[in-house]
């Protein structure tokens, strides 16, 4: 029997302070619902836990990004949409004045009506904007760009058409002029391919009006198919007709370089991000800008210059469908993660209550039958004074 040293009661201390320890991890994993609350506590799974903290953080930006992304799809499709009421009317008054009972004066009537439809077009055109920026006008750029033609000055220009965001390639127009029946056959060329042909009749020497030819070669999921530009061609029909060649035009189209681009990914991927190109909408795009229904044959090619810009509007409608579809997808994507995500943080970082409830309740236990053997062991020493009694 020793009294200098109470082996019994060092290891009753040290067994009341592991209970105590223990005790107070579970106190604080039944109080915060975490099972990790110190880095002590699991180093990597602490770790990877705030690393999981800063994704999910970024898939919650990302789907309000689709969301918004959505907001401003859905408001270029408005000011679009207001453009189909306006062109539609357009090619009922072209129609009313292509019928033969109408006098000069009412087709007159009608093209001062259409000028001012195409007035407001061109407003629409720099109106619509969301978060002070301007969709429609291509001056974002939003839009692909048009590099210089090889045309002869004054003679013809080329515009890309409303609906050619992501249009790119080479091209060329070819403008002949034929005297028989006093017709223009243009004809568009990419990468020396025919892709359209239009034919524009009442075009002679001594005309004056300018005329206007439209490619609608509507809409494509490759950026770089013909399919994916339309185009606009305005020519001087005098100069044309006195031509004894075929004017011809040569250009190339350069994709967006300021497409809008959405974040909707917590990464800095290509597949994170998502892009789309508007365009330009307005008279000159749309190839109304020089409508004139003034005249049975002039009101009759007003109908086909309608119904061409109409078809611009609905691919452009169609490509901003597309686009909306693709986001939504996205955001159904980001939310499932966004759960998946959750479940594999919880494995982690969540105390299983039940679990910890029981330990503690069996910490507390030992806590007590502890103190209970070290005050025991703590007593052994007096005994001494017995045997010297």
């Amino acid at each position: 029997m020793i009294i200098n040293t109470n082996v019994s009661a060092l290891f009753a201390e040290n067994a009341v302070n592991n209970t105590t320890n223990a005790l107070s991890n579970l106190e604080q994993e039944m109080s915060t619902g975490y099972q990790i609350n110190s880095p002590g506590n699991n180093p990597a799974g602490l770790a990877i836990s705030t690393l999981m903290s800063g994704e999910l953080g970024g898939i919650n930006a990302s789907v309000n990004n689709a969301n918004q992304a959505l907001n401003l799809l859905d408001t270029a499709n408005g000011g679009i949409q207001n453009d189909v009421q306006i062109v539609t009317q357009i090619q009922q008054l072209a129609t009313q004045a292509s019928n033969s009972t109408e006098t000069s004066q009412d087709q007159q009537d009608l093209q001062n009506q259409i000028n001012k439809l195409l007035t407001q077009l061109d407003n629409n055109s720099n109106s619509v904007n969301y978060n002070n920026q301007v969709l429609l006008n291509g001056q974002n750029g939003f839009g692909a760009t048009l590099n210089a033609s090889s045309a002869i000055a004054g003679t013809a220009t080329v515009t890309l058409g409303a609906d050619s965001g992501g249009a790119s390639g080479s091209y060329s127009v070819s403008i002949d002029y034929s005297s028989t029946g006093t017709l223009a056959t243009i004809s568009l060329y990419a990468n020396g391919s025919l892709a359209g042909t239009d034919v524009v009749s009442n075009v002679s020497s001594t005309a004056t009006t300018p005329e206007t030819a439209q490619f609608v070669l509507g809409t494509s999921n490759d950026s770089n198919a013909v399919s994916n530009a339309s185009f606009v061609v305005n020519f001087d029909p005098s100069a044309v007709a006195a031509s004894t060649s075929p004017t011809v035009l040569s250009f190339s189209v350069v994709a967006a370089t300021n497409p809008l681009t959405f974040q909707v990914g917590p990464n800095d991927q290509p597949a994170d991000q998502v892009s789309t190109n508007l365009g330009t909408f307005n008279s000159v795009t749309l190839g109304l800008s020089n409508i004139n229904v003034v005249g049975t044959q002039n009101a009759q090619y007003g109908i086909t210059l309608a119904n061409n810009a109409l078809s611009m509007l609905t691919n452009a409608q169609g490509q901003i469908g597309a686009q909306q579809d693709q986001l939504n997808y996205t955001i159904e994507n980001l939310n499932t993660e966004n759960t998946n995500l959750q479940a594999a943080q919880s494995t982690i970082m969540d105390a299983n209550m039940a679990e910890v409830t029981s330990s503690f309740a069996k910490e507390q236990i030992l806590q007590q039958t502890g103190l209970q053997a070290l005050a025991s062991a703590n007593s052994l020493p007096g005994m001494v004074l017995k045997i010297l009694g």
